[in-house]
C-alpha cells in the first residue's frame, strides 16, 4: 500500500481518482455521523469535523502504514476515547 500511495502521490490524475473513489465516500459517512453528533449535543459546537475525523484516523493509518505495532481493535478504541474527550460536550 506505500508504494500505491506514493505512486499516486506523483500521479495527479491517480490521485484526484483515489480522493473521489475511496477517500472522500469515507470521509462523507465520518463527517456525517460527526455532524449528528454535533446536532444532538453529544459533540460541543465548535467541533471541526475535519480535525476529529483526521485525529481519529491518522494513528490507525500511521500503525497501518509503518507496521511497527499491531492495528488491534483495542488501539482503535484507545485512540477514540482519548480522542473524543477533547470534543465531547460537557
Amino acid at each position: 500500500m506505500a508504494r500505491v500511495l506514493t505512486g499516486i502521490h506523483e500521479d495527479k490524475r491517480l490521485r484526484q481518482m483515489f480522493l473521489e473513489e475511496i477517500v472522500n465516500p469515507r470521509r462523507q459517512i465520518q463527517r456525517g455521523i460527526i455532524e449528528d453528533a454535533i446536532a444532538s449535543g453529544e459533540l460541543k459546537r465548535t467541533t471541526d469535523p475535519e480535525l476529529l475525523i483526521d485525529a481519529l484516523n491518522g494513528p490507525l493509518f500511521f500503525r497501518w502504514l509503518q507496521g511497527h505495532a499491531p492495528l488491534e481493535n483495542s488501539f482503535a478504541e484507545r485512540i477514540f476515547d482519548k480522542v473524543l474527550l477533547a470534543f465531547q460536550s460537557k
